[in-house]
């Protein structure tokens, strides 16, 4: 619930010119924008961009005075105020165990730990860090100036998290440090932060001849040095909102604050756990989507099949009909031969046999068609198939222009037939897969 807390224009003007606004909206329970829109309505002057720097600097600032009510101006403002506002929600502190006593100097190094020692024997300084292969050791970026500070740093950490059940490894591929938790990987780095400095003085000038001309050597506007200032990163993509970045901060070293770091632990598993489970989740709802539409596409599909099983089955009835037309024509206007008469029985056989109601009556009836256990539908690519079901608003003209006895058709077996091609000489030619669909010209 709201309540109204009115402020005559008078008690406003002085407040706003006696302290910030934002400090009386938080005085008040409102916003900074609430206040200023009501000073701006009841025509009460706000301070300027600056004025309270220029107060608290010393120096004398003139108020402007409070002008009077123009029409359409309150005398009074109101604002409304929860009257019972939420408590704010304090950040949850990470739960820290003990504090970890780290050794002054580097005792029975991890074997990681050694290895990378070892690999830093007879390197220079390289933009000030020592240039390392982190495919194959630690990603470790410091000075020489303070290596052993990180050597033992990195190896009271391996070790508290190999304590905790946790290993460390170097990723070949990627050239990263992986922290193996419960739930997944996490990689991370210790670097060490440069600055510029004046490069080093050139070397004296050798003595010469007199006149001889000398070419000194280039030196560089400035060079990378280490600050012994390290930061302990974890992969933050991952981790989300804990806590997966540790820097040096004046009285606070990360060395005091190790702790905290293997503390983080469990809260990463419990991140990783929830990502793992919501992927699994999204996975499995999009699994189920691709298996209805891959259902959709072949009841789709086969449909189309068993519609082209009846139109061919159809086609095949008409022709065998006309066929047995062009025979009964035949027998009554040729004479009784015996040749005759054999070639009737024969043209009458492949009547029977082309005609699907004598030949093959079950193979109309049954509702299964041969389709391909690895077609999941048709792509935007794929050649659409056309038949007497085929509507496309474009080409309605030509679909209705004459007869579809030339019109392209696929057999439950998906291959391209043409129909009425012996009826018709001047029909197009069957469709091949390698050609491209062209309009027929009519």
């Amino acid at each position: 619930m709201y309540k109204q807390r009115e402020f005559t224009r008078e008690e406003l003007y002085r407040l706003v010119w006696e302290r910030p606004v934002l400090r009386i909206a938080k005085e008040i329970g409102v916003s900074d924008v609430a206040v200023a829109k009501a000073c701006r309505k009841a025509g009460i002057p706000l301070p300027s961009r600056g004025h309270w720097a220029i107060v608290n600097a010393g120096r004398a600032v003139k108020t402007p005075p409070l002008p009077k009510a123009q029409a359409g101006q309150p005398d009074s403002v109101s604002l409304s105020i929860l009257e019972n506002p939420p408590p704010k929600v304090s950040k949850a502190e990470l739960p820290t165990g003990p504090l970890i006593e780290l050794p002054t100097e580097l005792v029975k190094p991890h074997r990681l730990v050694a290895e990378l020692k070892a690999a830093t024997k007879g390197q220079r300084e390289d933009k000030g860090v020592i240039p390392l292969n982190h495919h194959k050791f630690l990603r470790v970026r410091t000075s020489f100036a303070h290596l052993e500070r990180a050597l033992i740093l990195m190896d009271t950490l391996i070790k508290q998290f190999e304590d905790k059940g946790c290993s460390v490894r170097v990723s070949e591929k990627n050239g990263q440090t992986e922290l193996v938790l419960k739930e997944g990987i996490v990689a991370f780095r210790l670097d060490e932060r440069t600055k510029r400095a004046a490069p080093p003085p050139p070397p004296p000038r050798p003595p010469g001849r007199r006149g001889e001309h000398y070419y000194e050597p280039w030196q560089p506007a400035y060079v990378l040095v280490g600050t012994g200032e390290f930061t302990l990163s974890f992969e933050n993509y991952r981790l989300g909102r804990c806590s997966n970045n540790w820097k040096d901060r004046a009285g606070s070293p990360i060395e005091a604050r190790l702790h905290e770091v293997v503390a983080a632990v469990p809260a990463w598993n419990a991140k990783l756990l929830a990502d793992r489970v919501q992927k699994e989740d999204r996975e499995a709802r999009e699994q189920v989507a691709k298996e209805r539409l891959i259902a959709a596409a072949r009841a789709d599909e086969t449909l189309r099949l068993q519609r082209a099983k009846l139109v061919n089955g159809l086609r095949s009835w008409e022709r065998a009909e006309r066929l047995r037309r062009f025979i009964a024509a035949f027998e009554t206007s040729s004479n009784q031969s015996p040749e005759a008469n054999a070639w009737l029985a024969w043209s009458n056989v492949q009547a029977q046999a082309l005609d699907p109601l004598c030949s093959n009556v079950p193979s109309i009836t049954d509702p299964r068609v041969p389709l391909s256990d690895y077609f999941t539908g048709r792509g935007p690519w794929d050649k659409q198939p056309r038949d007497w079901w085929y509507f496309d608003p474009k080409e309605q003209a030509w679909l209705g222009s004459e007869e579809d006895s030339g019109d392209e058709l696929e057999d439950e077996t998906g291959e391209v037939k043409t129909a009425g091609l012996a009826d018709h000489p001047g029909a197009k030619p069957p469709w091949l897969p390698h050609q491209r669909y062209t309009r027929p010209n009519r």
